[in-house]
């Protein structure tokens, strides 16, 4: 990893290979904070986002694969191999909110470039956040993204809205709609 020591903020983290790699949500559905933990061994980041946010990476990463196995420089099934957290989270691991991300792959070592960005940055700063998964960690965080987002508040069969905790009023059987004969 390497540090730039300016203060807190202008700290980068930069790893060669994550080794933990991890997405989850904090708090009740409709309530729920979303972040990634990633990093190496116990040099960890926490990379807070919005949902759409983490929804996102999840599909960049699941487009970037399919587009690597379309290109031919990944062959046959890439097997799931989660890059897991051992223990809990050092009291002083590092958090910051995310503003922007990207993703790349990297094809001299054959693995995906994540680069996140903290709000508070400048179009043209180098990235809060640099590290390198494997391509099976990689599916992993897309498969684990996939499932944390679907644990949300469901949604109604009918009419697709949001049922909370309080319930729902669907219009479909409160006679709200127009009716369609």
């Amino acid at each position: 990893m390497v540090w730039d020591e300016e203060d807190m903020t202008g700290q980068r983290h930069e790893f060669e290979q994550l080794t933990v790699l991890e997405a989850e949500a904090i708090g009740q559905p409709g309530q729920r904070r979303f972040r990634l933990i990633a990093g190496s061994g116990n040099d960890l980041v926490l990379l807070w986002m919005e949902k759409e946010q983490l929804q996102a990476l999840g599909l960049a990463i699941e487009q970037l694969l399919e587009q690597l196995r379309l290109a031919g420089l990944v062959r046959g099934r890439i097997p799931n191999q989660p890059a897991k957290l051992q223990g809990g989270l050092p009291p002083t691991t590092p958090e910051y909110l995310v503003g922007r991300m990207a993703i790349g792959y990297d094809e001299e070592r054959r693995q995906i470039a994540i680069f996140a960005h903290d709000i508070e940055q400048g179009e043209d700063e180098d990235p809060i956040f640099a590290g390198r998964a494997t391509l099976p960690a990689a599916k992993a965080l897309a498969e684990q993204i996939a499932a944390v987002i679907a644990a949300g508040r469901p949604r109604c069969p009918r009419c697709g809205a949001v049922i909370g905790p309080e319930g729902h009023v669907c219009p479909y059987d409160n006679g709200h709609l127009p009716w369609e004969g």
